[in-house]
């Protein structure tokens, strides 16, 4: 009989067969591994692009916080997660998230809003979920592939925006525009400067993977996405997407492994985007958004400049373009050539352009054109100004805590010296002054250090070319997206956050070391967390969902379902005044105008500078027949807003006859 098993000389094949199945196994569990990466980076940022105009709607954002921490909760209990130990680096941005969602919580304590207070806990709990949560699934083995998926899921995206302005009937309708009747496009997040924020972004993304990728196919589909990433901007007619790409350029080069290569994509890149701009300056109605007429032309100017761009990142793949360097001398008279010429630019040109620059941004008009989109592009003038300086004086007013978190609004509707409505201070750091004082602003300064802190420890980490490609890609998506939060309400528009966070938190997880194991009562706590973050997405997420239904069976002429709605609303949301205001019109239209005069003062002691419910209260004593109070009411109204339009239109209450 001969044995089952027979011992195998080490020289001889058999020796060598099981290594080799196990070798094969663990190569084929990794390829599983990083393609599932691949797919759950792609995924996660097609859903937070796609839903809720680009995820800033409060239901879509607070639905995505509840299932991250859900899953990262199951995790952490389960013994799954972590899959490896976090860096110092990543500790101290997750550090950071978590205290400024500490503080903004902290802010509930004075606010005059518990319910935006809350919305906004919310959201910066959604985007520690979601730091968290990479940081937690990702691993050195799996980093660049997640940010493969991350990286063309996002430059997709910008597929979907251009194609939504070329064929609205496939990739769907600029609805934003067609309301608005406005030329900017702002699908699929619902605000043109967030999508000009998108495509920056993705131009710093495209043409970091395009000089970096070791394969060439990858290399090409990139570079070939970047005109596209170009038009995406272009067609948002943002001054403010304008910078975001030039930065995105600069940044990319500095950061780059072959800089030589990098500038020769852009060159061509800069190429193929100028003909899709002059293909669609071509056809009127792609560039003020009126129809489709000229469609085709441009397609063929982009698919032409897609291929250009793919071929000539296969060209330099081919030649190794990458290896080759220009000579040290020749590079120092190139740098000094060109500070010369910039100092000297900046001697001559630059007072002047300076003083132009300063007195066109503090005029408050803004250019339009119904002929040319592209005129705006080159003044200064809006609101940032007027906008910025009531940020400041909101400051010295509260200057150790703020106003509270998401309340600026009421600020400027009291304090404004135009009628514009505003919610956002549209500048990160001066909203987060205005609201959440000085602790706000330096939590918000340590968020993006530790950010910055990240992106430089990996690319200097970086040895192979596709690692700092990956680095480089993220690093520069990051500061132009830092830019772009310096001047628009970036941190509100989820999609375009989610973007540069989810970035970093994969490049980061690079600097990970091995496997965590975490003792069951470390474990047990972190569970307890991530549980008790999940249901903070839950009272605004069942709160404001009631609401939108009781509105919905108040237009169909239901007001039973309607009340019924209303007063869920209210039960799930004790604080919220939205709930109470809605609940309180119900009954208005139900003849209960006593009821509905209480709840719209349950609303004003939650919201009391809100003019909105000062102004339905004093509609309700109108038609109850108690003018005097509904007098007061509306004094009280138009002192909290004194410039909105409304008093403009019915500027004064007195001697109106009961009931009107």
């Amino acid at each position: 009989m001969v044995a089952d098993s027979a011992p195998a000389s080490p020289g001889s094949s058999a020796a060598h067969e099981q290594p080799r199945r196990g070798e094969g196994a663990a190569s084929r569990s990794l390829q599983v591994q990083r393609l599932l990466a691949f797919l759950l980076a792609a995924g996660l940022m097609l859903v937070y692009a796609l839903r809720g105009g680009g995820s800033y709607d409060i239901v879509v954002f607070e639905e995505h916080g509840l299932v991250l921490w859900l899953l990262l909760g199951l995790g952490i209990a389960c013994g799954l997660l972590p899959r490896s130990r976090p860096s110092r680096g990543q500790l101290l941005f997750l550090g950071a998230l978590l205290a400024y969602a500490a503080w903004t919580a902290v802010s509930l304590m004075w606010t005059s809003s518990s319910e935006r207070t809350f919305e906004e806990l919310a959201r910066s709990l959604d985007y520690l979920g979601l730091v968290a949560l990479l940081s937690a699934v990702v691993d050195r083995t799996t980093w660049r592939a997640a940010g493969a998926g991350l990286a063309f899921g996002a430059l997709f995206v910008c597929v979907i925006a251009v194609g939504s302005r070329l064929a609205p009937s496939v990739f769907g309708h600029d609805h934003i525009d067609a309301v608005l009747h406005i030329d900017r496009m702002s699908y699929p997040f619902g605000y043109w400067n967030a999508v000009a924020a998108w495509g920056a972004m993705c131009t710093a993304i495209g043409l970091a993977w395009s000089s970096h990728d070791a394969s060439r196919w990858r290399r090409a589909a990139a570079l070939a996405l970047v005109p596209v990433a170009v038009i995406t901007t272009y067609l948002t007619y943002s001054r403010a997407g304008v910078a975001g790409i030039g930065l995105a350029v600069i940044a990319v080069i500095a950061l780059s492994r072959s800089r030589l290569t990098t500038v020769a994509h852009a060159i061509v890149a800069a190429g193929g985007a100028a003909l899709a701009i002059l293909a669609i300056r071509g056809a009127p109605q792609i560039a003020r958004a009126t129809g489709t007429h000229g469609a085709a032309t441009v397609l063929a100017a982009l698919a032409f400049a897609a291929a250009a761009c793919a071929a000539f990142a296969i060209l330099t793949h081919a030649t190794e373009l990458d290896e080759r360097r220009l000579p040290r001398g020749l590079v120092r008279v190139l740098a000094t050539a060109g500070g010369l010429v910039v100092l000297l630019s900046a001697g001559v040109f630059g007072p002047h352009l300076a003083r132009s620059a300063w007195h066109s941004f503090t005029r408050t008009p803004v250019v339009q054109s119904t002929v040319n989109p592209t005129v705006r592009l080159t003044s200064l003038s809006g609101t940032r100004y007027l906008v910025w300086k009531s940020a400041l004086k909101a400051f010295e007013a509260h200057p150790v805590g703020g106003l509270g978190a998401g309340t600026f609004g009421f600020w400027w509707n009291e304090h404004a010296t135009d009628a514009e409505s505003v919610l956002d201070v549209h500048n990160i750091w001066l909203q987060n002054l205005a609201e959440l004082g000085v602790p706000g602003l330096l939590l918000i300064i340590g968020f993006a250090a530790s950010a910055i802190g990240i992106a430089v420890a990996v690319r200097r980490r970086a040895r192979r070319a596709t690692s700092a490609g990956v680095a480089a890609a993220f690093s520069a998506a990051l500061l132009v997206y830092l830019l772009h939060a310096s001047v628009d309400w970036m941190w509100e528009s989820t999609a375009v956050t989610v973007l540069a966070l989810a970035g970093i938190a994969i490049i980061g997880a690079r600097l990970g070391r091995g496997r965590l194991a975490l003792a069951f009562p470390t474990r047990a706590a972190l569970a307890l967390i991530a549980a008790l973050a999940a249901v903070a997405q839950l009272p605004g997420l069942l709160s404001t969902t009631d609401i939108r239904n009781s509105q919905a069976a108040a237009r169909s002429g239901n007001e039973a379902l309607a009340l019924s709605w209303a007063q869920d609303a209210v039960g799930v949301e004790p604080w919220s005044a939205s709930a109470y205001e809605q609940r309180g019109l119900v009954l208005e239209s139900a003849g209960q105008l006593r009821e509905a005069s209480d709840d719209l003062r349950r609303a004003i002691s939650e919201e009391p500078l809100n003019y909105e419910h000062w102004l339905i209260l004093a509609r309700i004593e109108t038609e109850s027949g108690h003018i005097t109070a509904a007098q007061r009411y509306y004094d009280r109204a138009r002192s909290l807003a004194p410039r909105a339009e409304v008093f403009s239109l019915a500027p004064y209450l007195k001697g109106a006859p009961a009931g009107t």
